[in-house]
């Protein structure tokens, strides 16, 4: 009798710890489902943040890009422009990254060139490249955030000049004496502009101008050609030309 109490209680005893185990299985699992839903719905949380940054930062992105382009059509981007060379500048159209050497004034664009920034978005191949370029009336800032006003500086908004790339701007670089953070580290779409295009557009003083460029075909001619101004600049450079030399730029006619 004993012996088939101690059965039946050692039986009874060992459902009773089959039970507990399953019920705490079974708490564990639903504890564990819980837990996943928690993490679940957490990462939800924090990716939505997240995911809208980006969208936000893509609409921005697209905007900028949209804001360079000119929406009367054309092609024509807008951008900004400075000059160099002549007899109150150092810098010099004959010393152009491009190698191009001396430039002759009766060849391709003549002294009507530019250099590009380094950093603009069509810098790749663009040595010899032409583009056609007006003033805009606008205003802008400058690399450093100054706000300049040039709504009222050209001199006809209309007229145009075929400027061919013969140099490059570089942004800042500590080892290159030619970098020009102030305008040329991608704040807008950038060329610097020989003083002999420039004051086709608008008065020498001004240094700096709004611009609608748009690349062309070299030899193409300007749709409204910009006249030369009533006090042109002479055609003088620190550079002279060489004996003999032959101007080597690419041109098509």
């Amino acid at each position: 009798m004993i012996s088939g109490s101690v059965s039946r209680r050692v039986g009874e005893a060992g459902r009773r710890q089959s039970q507990a185990r399953r019920r705490t299985t079974a708490a564990r699992s639903t504890t564990a489902a819980l837990t996943t839903r928690r993490l679940s719905a957490s990462s939800a949380h924090a990716t939505a943040p997240a995911l809208l940054l980006l969208q936000l930062l893509l609409v921005g992105c697209f905007s900028q890009a949209g804001a360079n382009w000119f929406g009367g059509g054309g092609g024509w981007r807008q951008g900004r422009a400075t000059r160099y060379d002549g007899p109150d500048d150092w810098w010099s159209i004959h010393e152009g990254s491009c190698g191009f050497g001396y430039l002759d004034q009766g060849v391709a664009s003549g002294w009507d060139v530019a250099a590009i920034s380094d950093t603009c978005d069509d810098y790749s191949g663009s040595c010899g490249r032409c583009y056609e370029v007006k003033c805009d009336p606008a205003s802008f800032n400058d690399g450093y955030g100054q706000w300049l006003d040039r709504s009222n500086v050209c001199r006809d908004p209309d007229r145009s000049v075929i400027v061919q790339v013969v140099d490059s701007c570089p942004c800042n670089y500590p080892t290159n004496a030619y970098s020009n953070r102030r305008w040329c580290c991608g704040d807008m779409y950038h060329l610097d502009l020989s003083t002999w295009a420039f004051e086709k557009l608008a008065e020498k003083k001004w240094g700096v101008i709004g611009l609608l460029v748009r690349q062309v075909d070299c030899g193409q001619g300007p749709s409204d050609p910009a006249p030369p101004p009533p006090d042109p600049t002479p055609f003088v450079s620190r550079i002279s030309r060489p004996w003999g030399w032959r101007d080597r730029r690419p041109w098509r006619r």
